[in-house]
């Protein structure tokens, strides 16, 4: 007979033979005895708008005999009763070390572990700044518990991550259930995702679900540029795997190439394009009834109760127009709730990154805090109470015709898919604009 169980990356299979469960006993008492019987590695979690460092995912790893698969280890730890003693050592010993400021680190339990006391006193008493992974790979026998569990590591500051999203049934009970954190790819959905429009569908699905329910979603097992870049294009937030980096002692640091993919996506995503491009997302009902709207609008008035839609779009606090003056070069702010001019005007000339990209005609986010951004455009932003905002050029009939402006008290990156819907906004009432008297 066989017995199977693991925490890491797959199933094992372990005989329950009882000479032979003694003999793994033996041998995970040992590696439970030793103070080096499990070395933490650590595998970096990335931000695919950004392509910064997150987070770090703690695996363990066996330095001793006999030379196998961590998550071998952990089945024949289950297997002999000491699954949750080898577990609370891996965790201990992971969060033992010190991880860079500004980063999380994420650390894989079975959902048995979950509710042992063993596992629980192993952990420290502020868990802020530490995800718990619940590992698909074990049946769960006492849902409530589990559930108990998971609020009380919420309690002490911890977020909930379900591992292997998409391997099988279970794992999506669980993601219903538990309103987790973070939801994990599995590899199986990653591999060869940028040639396989089934997979392409499936991960669109889980992007979606997690933007309405609040949660973040994680790639794992990213093994090459192509897939990480459409992962990106697909507004996956974040990506761990071998295309990035390897598992290894603290801290590695990411490909060269990986950040610049990334990068490079989130560049490709804002420039100007005149060809046409498949949508990532079908339209949704604000652009449908925006598009039934604005041609019929025939003044300013008309323009005045669709502030708020706009605003929805993008899910902003706040928008703005401005009109181009070209020969001023300036931008002169249209009031939102009357849409009128101000006449507070802006000279391009001071706000060099809106510029280019206003003449480039490409998409620009500013986030407040973001010290590498032009200073100008931050100390406006928070001088105006806000921490990000997204800028977006309005041309008409070829001529450059003012800028939309998105903005957000909340420190965020702006989704793929919510670029596309600001370039199609910007597109529609470009026109609208560039037909009316702005000064009437």
């Amino acid at each position: 007979m066989t017995a199977i169980g693991a925490v890491g990356d797959g199933l094992a299979r372990v005989p329950t033979s009882l000479p032979y469960l003694r003999a793994l006993r033996s041998r995970i008492e040992a590696v439970l005895a030793s103070p080096a019987g499990i070395t933490p590695v650590f595998q970096p979690i990335v931000m695919l708008a950004t392509g910064r460092i997150v987070g770090y995912e703690a695996l363990a790893r066996f330095p001793q005999l006999p030379l196998q698969a961590p998550d071998v280890w952990f089945a024949q730890a289950h297997a002999c009763g000491l699954g949750e003693p080898l577990e609370a050592k891996a965790v201990k010993a992971a969060l033992a070390v010190p991880r860079p400021p500004g980063t999380y680190v994420s650390v894989n339990l079975s959902p048995s572990a979950v509710t042992s006391l063993e596992v629980l006193e192993a952990l420290p008493t502020d868990l802020r700044g530490v995800v718990v992974e619940i590992t698909e790979q074990q049946a769960v026998t006492d849902e409530r518990s589990l559930e108990a569990a998971l609020v009380a590591l919420r309690g002490a500051g911890a977020r909930i991550a379900i591992d292997d999203t998409g391997s099988g049934y279970a794992g999506l009970q669980r993601m219903m259930r538990t309103r987790s954190d973070f939801l994990k790819i599995d590899r199986a959905l990653i591999e060869g995702v940028h040639r396989d429009p089934v997979k392409v569908a499936l991960i669109e699905s889980l992007v979606r679900f997690a933007r309405r329910t609040g949660t973040g979603v994680c790639a794992e097992g990213v093994e090459t540029l192509d897939e990480l870049t459409m992962l990106a294009d697909l507004d996956v937030a974040y990506a761990q795997g071998y295309a990035l980096a390897r598992p290894e002692a603290p801290w590695v640091k990411i490909q060269p190439s990986a950040a610049a993919a990334c990068v490079g996506a989130t560049s490709a995503a804002m420039q100007f394009r005149r060809e046409r491009r498949a949508p990532i997302e079908d339209a949704d009902q604000h652009l449908e009834d925006l598009a039934g709207i604005l041609p019929d609008i025939t003044s300013l008035d008309d323009l005045a109760p669709l502030v708020d839609d706009l605003a929805a779009m993008l899910g902003a606090d706040h928008v703005l127009l401005s009109s181009f003056d070209e020969q001023a070069d300036t931008l002169d702010s249209i009031e939102v709730a009357a849409w009128r001019c101000t006449g507070e005007r802006f000279r391009l000339a001071d706000y060099p990154a809106t510029a280019g990209a206003f003449k480039r005609r490409e998409v620009l986010q500013v986030l407040s805090d973001d010290s590498g951004a032009d200073a100008a455009e931050t100390a406006l932003l928070r001088a105006m109470g806000y921490r990000s905002v997204l800028l977006v050029p309005m041309h008409a009939r070829g001529h450059p015709v003012g800028l939309m402006e998105f903005y957000s008290r909340t420190r965020r990156l702006w989704t793929r898919a919510e670029l596309h819907r600001a370039r199609i906004v910007a597109g529609q009432v470009s026109l609208v604009i560039a037909g009316l008297d702005l000064r009437a």
